[in-house]
């Protein structure tokens, strides 16, 4: 889907582009050529000014005069006197005979109107317009041909500039802008791969996670109602051990509803539909509570929770309480399923609704200091410091810690430990979904080892305005 997708927005990319681009060096050729042709009628028109004063003001003209005239500017001059051509034979060469050209010339100009073989009856001079004239080699000429009036007749002067040379400059400027205009494509075709391949990445990223989740969550819902069928199934064939049976239907149910309520909460947190209410209230308030409640838990898992508070009073915190309280939960359900363990192949895996609020993740396993696990074992610290208007909150264990490849992944949605898979009360969603209500908020959350072994998870809360 994606490579379809993505060689379909590449081509229209750079069909687009290259379209623009092709437009804009059209228009800057026509431009050039253009500027190209009015300089050049503009000098032909100076020639011919300048000839025809010298013409009316009956100068003479020497050969080598208009020997030179021709080869430095490309021009072929006829003048004739009643008809009569000056005696002079030309010094600019050209592929098509100059009799042939100067015979068009008069052609061209009789089809304008003009009389090329008497003089001018209404005024001093008649000038034709600027003609185009072809040679008989692709050969092409400006042209114009002038008639002055005389006391004793007329002058005739046909004056051509052979833009043979131009036209081929025009070419080889035309193939050139071409040349451009097609590697420009190609580099856009270049850029735009590279462009559209890095602008789909994240979309390509999030529908593989997309596809990864629905399938995780397929595989964990299966499970309930496998059981739930079977138990149905066997409670009319088993009539004795129906109670125990409709026990097991039950628990399944709450664990089905479980993952169902944690899968919508990470879907509302992925739709930023989660509601979100920041508001200032105070941390240590927050946290005596949690200690209240949660101390009963670890009594009863042969473990301690302590709470460690700075000497100075803690500022107010400014988040949303309800979703701080539900992340700190995730995180003490997870200390107490599995920081209290000090065996070095457990694995922390995710906790799923130990205090009814809250559905925790996993950790993994780490190599502990024996010593220090000895004097730790059991022991879990709600810690709490102040730091540049931060409040940093802190679950610290002593449990079996974490590696560093399961540091990167601790997060991640249904990612659980080899060690702790075969779990069926955890579904590995805790810490994502911790995870992702901090970044609701742009709250940071993070791992990282407790000294001696173990793991501490850090929220760092910003302080309220005072």
């Amino acid at each position: 889907m994606f490579t379809q997708l993505r060689r379909k927005l590449i081509f229209v990319y750079t069909i687009s582009t290259g379209l623009i681009l092709s437009l804009v060096l059209v228009l800057a050729f026509c431009f050039y050529a253009s500027s190209v042709s009015r300089q050049q009628e503009a000098a032909f028109q100076n020639h011919l000014f300048t000839l025809s004063s010298r013409l009316q003001s009956d100068s003479s003209f020497s050969d080598s005069e208009l020997a030179r005239l021709e080869l430095q500017n490309h021009l072929l001059i006829s003048i004739e006197e009643n008809g009569h051509p000056l005696f002079f034979d030309g010094a600019y060469g050209t592929p098509t005979s100059r009799s042939t050209l100067t015979s068009r010339a008069e052609s061209a100009a009789r089809k304008e109107g003009i009389n090329t073989s008497a003089a001018p009856v209404s005024s001093e001079m008649t000038v034709s317009p600027l003609l185009r004239i072809k040679g008989e080699h692709n050969d092409s000429y400006l042209a114009s041909v002038l008639i002055a009036r005389q006391e004793n007749g007329y002058k005739k002067l046909i004056l051509l500039f052979d833009e043979t040379g131009t036209r081929t400059g025009l070419l080889m400027a035309g193939l050139l802008y071409l040349l451009v205009d097609a590697a420009g494509i190609l580099l856009l075709f270049l850029i735009g791969r590279r462009f559209v391949r890095h602008a789909l990445l994240p979309a390509e990223e999030s529908f593989a996670r997309q596809q990864e989740f629905v399938a995780a969550a397929s595989h964990e819902l299966r499970s309930p109602l496998a059981v739930i069928r079977a138990s149905a199934a066997a409670i009319p064939r088993s009539p004795e051990h129906s109670g125990k049976l409709i026990r097991t239907i039950l628990k399944e149910c709450q664990r089905g509803s479980s993952l169902i309520k944690s899968l919508l909460l990470l879907a509302s947190a992925d739709s930023h539909t989660l509601s979100i209410q920041k508001t200032c209230f105070e941390i240590d308030e927050l946290l005596l509570n949690l200690l209240e409640l949660y101390e009963p838990l670890f009594h009863s898992r042969n473990g301690r929770l302590l709470l460690e508070l700075p000497e100075e009073p803690l500022p107010r915190a400014y988040a949303d309480p309800d979703l701080c309280r539900q992340i700190l939960t995730i995180l003490l359900d997870n200390a107490a399923a599995y920081g209290l363990r000090q065996d070095n192949t457990a694995a922390y895996s995710p906790q799923q609704n130990l205090s009814d609020e809250a559905v925790p993740g996993f950790t993994s396993p780490q190599t502990t200091n024996a010593a220090t696990a000895g004097t730790n074992a059991g022991k879990v610290i709600l810690k709490a410091a102040n730091s540049e208007n931060t409040i940093f909150l802190s679950v610290e264990d002593h449990g079996p810690g974490l590696s560093s490849a399961e540091k990167e992944r601790i997060f991640d949605r249904f990612y659980r430990a080899e060690g702790s898979r075969s779990d069926k009360e955890h579904f590995g969603l805790g810490l994502s979904i911790a995870s992702d209500l901090a970044k609701v908020q742009e709250i940071p959350l993070s791992v990282s080892d407790t000294e001696g072994g173990g793991c501490t998870f850090t929220l760092q809360i910003p302080a309220g305005q005072l």
